[in-house]
């Protein structure tokens, strides 16, 4: 392990990295229309909203740990380089998209970190069945419009009962299911997990089938793109 950063150095290595990320690129990935505009309206919450969730989530996961962030994209860059370069632990970062992983991957090459991080494009599933981590980021994964049309607008109440595609939902729901209980199962007992208000049902239910203790901390924090508060709970 080489030597671990100053937070200083930690902030200021993020803000050359953002100044190398393609904006344009990302705008189309994340949003529909005008995704620069929205960006550069977004930009400036990323590093300290993400700093604040790293500071938090160091006082809570030990050294020389492993933690696998599931759909992880520009808003974990932060708390992914604290965790790898300040406390040196070890970060699995997962993204399906692989337009994402691209232009991610271009910026840390610019800035020369290639072989210190990396953009693992992959399906969270395969990492997840590798197990071995002590702490699961899940944040805003099952609330993703785009993979989970229908769990997300019944997540955010954006459809009526009477609108419901109940077959395509139950269908979404057992997919979530599914994945859900593969990345619990290949958490580490004890560990932490950190996900949103609206998520953590999923990993309540698989702490309760498997008999497994857990406890949510009461703290949260916001998010910096979706705005989904965030919290952490401790399992096992």
């Amino acid at each position: 392990m080489s030597e671990l950063w100053s937070w200083d150095r930690c902030e200021e290595t993020l803000h050359k990295l953002f100044e190398a990320l393609d904006w344009e690129a990302l705008g189309k990935i994340y949003f529909h229309e005008d995704g620069e505009e929205h960006w550069e309206e977004l930009r400036p919450r990323v590093i300290p909203l993400g700093l604040d969730w790293a500071r938090a989530l160091l006082q809570r996961v030990p050294e020389g740990g492993v933690s696998l962030y599931a759909g992880a994209g520009i808003a974990e860059l932060p708390v992914m380089f604290a965790e790898r370069f300040v406390r040196g632990r070890r970060v699995i970062a997962s993204n399906s998209r692989l337009r994402e992983c691209d232009v991610i991957e271009a910026a840390i090459a610019r800035c020369g970190l290639v072989g210190k991080f990396k953009m693992r494009h992959c399906d969270v599933m395969e990492p997840a069945k590798q197990g071995g981590y002590d702490h699961l980021a899940c944040v805003s994964l099952f609330t993703d419009p785009e993979t989970y049309p229908w769990l997300s607008a019944v997540a955010y109440g954006r459809i009526a009962p009477v609108q419901l595609q109940v077959e395509a939902f139950v269908a979404e729901r057992d997919k979530a299911r599914g994945l859900a209980a593969a990345m619990f199962a290949g958490l580490q007992k004890p560990g932490l997990i950190t996900t949103t208000v609206e998520e953590v049902a999923w990993f309540v239910e698989e702490c309760e089938k498997n008999k497994v203790a857990y406890a949510p901390d009461e703290e949260t924090l916001p998010t910096a793109v979706v705005g989904d508060p965030i919290g952490f709970m401790r399992v096992g």
